[in-house]
């Protein structure tokens, strides 16, 4: 993609593209820090990006592998924290990807 572009649509879509990185370091912020909710601000940018992108997808595939390595860790707790990281995941993709399928719909990704 080149950055610099006269048409509005290549500018619409390199600010939307700053705009869901920018969600998500606030997303990165809100996991580390307990005080900012982090989780709108992934929705927003999986919302903004699209769920086929490249960097979300490969964001995505470090968090599962991360979750499978805790999940199998010599350390039973862990373990423990792995198991219980992946049933959270589960549910939480769950309820939410209807969600995102609905709102892609609807901005057009």
């Amino acid at each position: 993609m080149r950055l610099f572009t006269n048409k509005p649509a290549d500018l619409w879509l390199l600010l939307r593209r700053v705009i869901a990185i920018g969600c998500l370091v606030v997303w990165v912020l809100g996991v580390i820090l307990p005080v900012i909710p982090g989780w709108p601000a992934l929705v927003l940018a999986i919302i903004l990006l699209g769920r086929r992108d490249r960097m979300l997808r490969l964001l995505h595939l470090f968090g599962r592998r991360s979750i499978r390595w805790l999940r199998r860790h010599p350390v039973p707790q862990v373990r423990y924290v792995g198991h219980w990281l992946s049933r959270s995941y589960r549910q939480l993709r769950r309820a939410i990807t209807p969600h995102l399928i609905a709102a892609e719909r609807v901005f057009r990704v």
